[in-house]
């Protein structure tokens, strides 16, 4: 039973949703790509009931363009997917202080169980299409093609559970200035029908945790914590590792020789940690450590065991040497290589950084300059020539450098009793670097990611578009004869690339990593800024971001295009305003000339012309709310009674045209960025 000394805890809480996505579980996403490749000749709709196409078949010898690309319809009456997902959580927790053993002593115990359940029905269905033809007296009368039929169904379940204990020792108490803390954590979980290899395997994980912190007088601060954990995704040999790190303080403000400053310099700390962290979520394969795993009874030889004057199956058996009617024989290869010595990827991290305040805290500042330095990352050695006849494991070799810093400036200060305004400033930036990623030897330097920043692009360099007197300004800028390009046929408008290695053509060994930022922004910025006047309120965030660029590609980068052929899809009106084209022969259009031919893929190479600068500008949210909680309602028994408007995404400024600059451009364009308005009330009694 729990007394005065001892807290026993006990929470519950379930989830019951239910949704209704389109066949094959896609989203939205599905609809907006399909719009984005449809085209306005594939179909008119409905006509008389019918679900019209045209057809790239009319004997007539008349053809409408784009007749068979998309046409937006793809999802119409093909069925659904229904998913319930049911969801219980539970956690038990008891605190029970120990101060009859020792002062300032706790024991703390927690466990946890999780359990899911999911549904989903899927009906399928199919619908007929019409194709129309015009008769000799110029009627219409139209061939049918498939049946509409009513949806067929099936059901399929799904399940998850987890369970997590920990048991933890604390320790807190002060001898008169000084003041001891003490930790000691043991972890453990499993999670049940993980992953989708070795699913009647739980993945589990144990841990020990422990942390010893001194300070006096808030004044000198020092902790020191290790973890030593165990995954289950290495060796036994290596399952687990040790992870120690340490910080300390000194608020210097507290110094006697610190109070001449105090009036303009209300508080300053300065701190500084250091700390080794382990990753075991590094990818691969469950038990890469295992032995190698092979195909059994496969006839994945098949191509090795004649069956035919020009064809081998498997492998045969039989007297008479090779002969057409022997049968192969089904067996066994090597399926991949694993690697007993896959291990923990490391982070050694150090922080150094100070907080000060002004101004009688009015103005409050912090200052972090980080460094991470990560090595033993998980990829495959691509300097192993392939001579060796089989795929290189994945192994600890990768490293990576990273360094940054972060600074705010909180301000806070009222005018009056009833006015109080604020303001929140944080900049932060960031720069990495691979150091190492065991890439195949390329031709030149300007190519390995090695020495770049993490998601540099390895893209040609863009010069200008195709001219009459191109070759003549070519060479006089750089020197060198006119490249072979990837097309034989330059046209006028079509890209010109720069011959980074000067061998004379434009190849894959001149696509440079050094052009262009990557999709993880250099800079970032955020300001909140608001007041309170009487019964008022308002609030506002400011977010941005530079020196970023995204690549656009698929049906941003090319017309036409769509996934299934790349010429007969949707035109963006961005393309028809902003493609070169003989009408206007700019050098500032974004698109080159518009091509099917064998320049397309000249055109819309992977180049830094189509490295878009996506820095932005971001109102985010913008809230005013007012209290109404005056001396009716307060008779009344109301304690507050507010009224809220907010808004999100009001207003962005960016260069970018091709969708939201803080998501990554796709071959799948997404949902465009949504305007959101909200009304609120907030009432307590």
């Amino acid at each position: 039973m729990p007394t005065k000394t001892t807290t026993v805890s006990f929470n519950v809480a379930g989830n019951v949703n239910n949704s209704d996505k389109t066949p094959n579980s896609q989203n939205v996403q599905g609809f907006i790509k399909d719009i984005y490749s449809s085209v306005p000749f594939s179909s008119p709709g409905f006509v008389d009931g019918k679900l019209v196409m045209t057809s790239s078949d009319y004997t007539d010898g008349v053809q409408l363009p784009f007749s068979d690309g998309g046409n937006g319809l793809g999802y119409y009456r093909k069925g659904f997917n229904q998913i319930n997902n049911n969801k219980l959580q539970m956690d038990l927790v008891l605190d029970q202080k120990l101060d009859f053993v020792t002062k300032g002593l706790s024991l703390k115990l927690k466990g946890s169980y999780n359990s899911a359940f999911t549904v989903t029905k899927t009906g399928s269905a199919s619908t007929a299409t019409y194709v129309p033809v015009i008769q000799d007296d110029g009627t219409l009368k139209y061939r049918k093609s498939g049946e509409t039929t009513d949806p067929s169904y099936s059901a399929s379940q799904g399940k998850a559970r987890d369970w997590y204990f920990e048991g933890s020792f604390t320790y807190n108490r002060s001898f008169g200035d000084h003041t001891v803390t003490a930790l000691a954590l043991y972890n453990q979980s499993k999670q049940y029908y993980y992953g989708s290899t070795y699913r009647d395997v739980p993945r589990g994980y144990v841990g020990f945790v422990g942390r010893v912190t001194y300070d006096w007088k808030n004044r000198y601060m020092a902790e020191f914590n290790v973890g030593y954990n165990g995954s289950e995704n290495f060796a036994p040999g290596k399952r687990f590792g040790v992870f120690p790190a340490g910080s300390v303080g000194w608020v210097v403000s507290d110094e006697s020789f610190f109070k001449p400053l105090k009036k303009a310099i209300s508080f300053l700390k300065l701190r500084a940690s250091w700390g080794l962290v382990g990753n075991d979520k590094i990818g691969g394969s469950r038990f890469m450590y295992l032995s190698d795993p092979y195909y059994i009874n496969s006839d994945g030889l098949s191509s090795n065991a004649y069956t035919s004057e020009d064809n081998y199956r498997g492998y045969a058996f039989g007297d008479g040497g090779i002969q057409a009617d022997v049968a192969a024989t089904k067996g066994a290869y090597e399926k991949s290589k694993n690697n007993p010595d896959v291990g923990w990827e490391k982070a050694f991290k150090q922080d150094y950084g100070f907080d000060m305040n002004f101004l009688n805290d009015r103005l409050r500042t912090t200052f972090d300059y980080y460094m991470e330095h990560r090595t033993d990352i998980l990829l495959t050695d691509g300097t192993v020539p392939n001579l060796i006849g089989f795929t290189v494991p994945l192994a600890n070799l990768g490293e990576v450098k990273s360094h940054g810093w972060e600074v705010s400036l909180n301000w806070q200060d009222k005018l009056s009793s009833s006015f109080r305004y604020w303001a929140k400033l944080n900049l932060s930036y960031n720069q990495n670097e691979v150091i190492e990623m065991k890439e195949a030897p390329e031709k030149n330097e300007y190519m390995y990611a090695r020495g770049h920043r993490i998601g540099a692009r390895k893209q040609y360099k863009f010069w200008k578009y195709y001219y009459v007197g191109a070759e003549a300004d070519y060479e006089k800028e750089f020197g060198t004869p006119f490249p072979e390009q990837l097309t034989s046929n330059l046209q006028p408008g079509d890209c010109v690339y720069v011959d980074l290695d000067g061998d004379g053509k434009i190849d894959p060994s001149d696509q440079s990593r050094d052009y262009g930022y990557t999709d993880d922004p250099m800079y970032m910025a955020g300001l909140t800024f608001g007041f309170t006047w009487n019964r008022l309120t308002f609030n506002a965030q400011l977010t941005g971001a530079w020196n970023v660029t995204r690549s656009i590609s698929a049906v941003f980068r090319q017309p036409f295009f769509r996934a299934a052929d790349t010429i007969k899809g949707g035109l963006l009106q961005y393309h028809v305003d902003n493609t070169w084209t003989p009408e206007n022969p700019s050098q500032d259009a974004d698109y080159p000339r518009a091509t099917f031919e064998a320049s397309r893929d000249n055109n819309y190479a992977g180049s830094d012309l189509y490295e878009k600068d996506a820095k932005y500008l971001r109102l985010k949210t913008l809230s005013i709310g007012y209290d109404f909680n005056n001396a009716f309602f307060k008779r009344i028994g109301f304690t507050k009674c507010e009224l809220t408007l907010s808004a999100y995404n009001l207003l962005t400024l960016t260069p970018y045209k091709w969708g939201d600059p803080e998501t990554v451009a796709s071959s799948s364009p997404s949902y465009p960025l949504q305007r959101t308005y909200t009304i609120g009330l907030n009432v307590s009694f």
